[in-house]
């Protein structure tokens, strides 16, 4: 890919995440990571564009700070973005229509059938899970008011809570990923038991039982 035209890609994700917060960057910078990791597997079996998967990764989530208090999906929002911007700066049609596929079923609206979509969906997906995943819960916690006690059970419950909320919906991906790919699901397996063992502490130091 035009090294001009990825950096022009990266200059506007910045721009758009920065809408979000100090923790949407990097974010960004971590699914991108992800998504290399799980092409250079998922590759030796079937061709990945390395350009579409980058671009897809770097605007994925160009439109979620405009979700807050409103009922559209921003993987279709943000597909309609990348399209104008990519338009913009001269990428290929072609590619275009990849790269909006894969932000579009990002959030779980429909299937993806390419194999960059799968690839973002899963890198996506798992930033969710394991060391980061538990962080991420309980700076929502912190936003949303939840003491440590309150997170802990919520973890523990085996109903689904009356109420929807940022950390219910964050251990139900916690407990119930749902990956295409079979790097993805391996890298999963690993990542929960970390899940697994901390909570189970967590339970025991509140208990005052260690």
């Amino acid at each position: 890919m035009n090294q001009k035209v990825f950096e022009l890609v990266e200059r506007y994700s910045k721009e758009q995440m920065g809408k979000l917060g100090l923790h949407a960057w990097p974010h960004i910078l971590r699914v991108l990571r992800l998504c290399e990791v799980i092409s250079k597997s998922e590759g030796r079996d079937v061709a990945v564009d390395s350009g579409v998967l980058k671009v897809a990764a770097l605007l994925h989530d160009v439109a979620k700070h405009l979700e807050k208090g409103s009922s559209f999906d921003h993987g279709d929002v943000g597909a309609v973005m990348a399209e104008n911007f990519l338009k913009s700066v001269g990428f290929s049609n072609d590619k275009i229509k990849l790269v909006c596929h894969a932000i579009r079923v990002h959030t779980h609206r429909e299937e993806p059938t390419s194999i960059e979509a799968k690839i973002l969906h899963d890198a996506d997906f798992m930033d969710k899970l394991g060391a980061v995943g538990i962080a991420t819960i309980f700076i929502k916690a912190c936003l949303t008011d939840k003491t440590i006690e309150e997170v802990s059970e919520a973890f523990e419950s085996e109903t689904e809570p009356q109420k929807k909320s940022y950390v219910a919906g964050h251990i139900r991906w916690l407990k119930h990923p749902h990956l295409y790919t079979k790097t993805a699901q391996e890298m999963a397996r690993r990542r929960n038991r970390t899940v697994s063992t901390f909570f189970k502490e967590l339970k025991k130091e509140l208990e005052l039982k260690i």
